[in-house]
């Protein structure tokens, strides 16, 4: 008999699949925990974790082997030295989100790309202006997406801006081979190479040790001054002062935004008042109401992850702790 705990981070409808599991997984003993003392207790001859496992909590498990992380890309703090220097394997839930998050990606292409900006400010004013947009429309079948990450969600977004005639450039450490509908792939040492050629730049990657504030003014300034930069990944891959003075100096030409380095973006911050800025409240991957029942395809990420440890088979989704992702 195995040992699964849910942590006290889980939301209650995660904690509420405890039940379920019980009956799928005749295996595994499941337990709930609703606080760090009851955690604490129980964490000491767990097999598996479900949620966060802080580094007080990692130091008293003397048998824990497998941690299911409760996002697919959890924030900042899950990963720390003790645990990514472990052998505890870890998975997360990618794959959950690629739907929503491009068709959120595609809403920012499409209404940048068409001036949805300056055509939203005339309306509150109700000012019938067909010049209120001041930038060009981009023509979508002449343009160029270049995308950082083109894992599950990367990539998917690529069929959607595909599907508008678009040439896509993909950048990722991992993927080696082009997927079918990205038309060039290099490697991140190689983006200097190719940035300059997008009018779209869309951000899909994780944050992690090694990409921290890498959007900052030097890497605006490589890029077209009628680009577009579009982030939906994490907020720390980019530095939002620098983005600012980029938009401010026209280094670009705007943004579509979901994460930000600090969440909520203060009330004072610049981007609130720039024009051909499009920003969303990290909604990309929005679970309730979004349709496509997020959370049962978490569950069954789970649950087949169970599945497999009680067997010893490989698990799906599994993290490179050193990379975060």
């Amino acid at each position: 008999m195995y040992k699964l705990i849910l942590m006290p981070t889980l939301s209650p409808l995660q904690k509420s699949w405890a039940e379920k599991l019980d009956v799928e997984l005749a295996e595994f003993n499941v337990i709930v925990t609703n606080d760090d003392h009851e955690a604490k207790a129980q964490i000491s001859d767990a097999d598996a974790a479900f949620g966060f496992v802080p580094n007080k909590l990692l130091t008293k498990a003397k048998q824990l082997r497998w941690i299911q992380a409760h996002h697919a890309a959890p924030p900042p703090g899950f990963y720390y030295d003790r645990l990514t220097e472990s052998s505890v394997t870890v998975t997360n839930f990618r794959g959950v989100y690629n739907d929503h998050i491009s068709a959120h990606i595609m809403m920012y292409v499409l209404g940048l790309s068409r001036g949805i900006t300056g055509y939203l400010k005339a309306q509150s004013e109700r000012s019938y202006d067909v010049e209120a947009n001041d930038k060009p429309f981009v023509y979508l079948p002449d343009a160029t997406a270049i995308i950082f990450g083109v894992g599950g969600i990367g990539s998917e977004t690529a069929k959607h801006c595909k599907s508008f005639g678009m040439h896509i450039i993909g950048i990722d450490p991992r993927v080696l081979m082009a997927p079918d509908s990205v038309d060039e792939l290099v490697t991140p040492d190689e983006y200097e190479k190719v940035i300059g050629k997008g009018d779209f730049i869309i951000v899909t990657m994780p944050h992690t040790p090694k990409n921290e504030s890498f959007f900052n003014l030097d890497v605006f300034s490589l890029m077209k001054p009628s680009a577009y930069f579009i982030n939906i990944g994490r907020g720390k891959t980019t530095d939002l002062d620098d983005l600012v003075s980029a938009i401010e100096l026209g280094k670009i030409a705007g943004a579509g935004l979901d994460v930000y380095d600090t969440e909520p973006l203060p009330k004072n911050h610049k981007l609130w008042n720039l024009s051909n800025v499009i920003l969303t409240p990290h909604v990309a991957a929005k679970e309730d109401g979004a349709g496509g029942d997020v959370n049962e395809r978490k569950f069954k990420i789970l649950l087949e992850n169970a599945r497999r440890f009680a067997k010893g088979e490989r698990l799906i989704n599994i993290v490179d702790k050193s990379m975060w992702y």
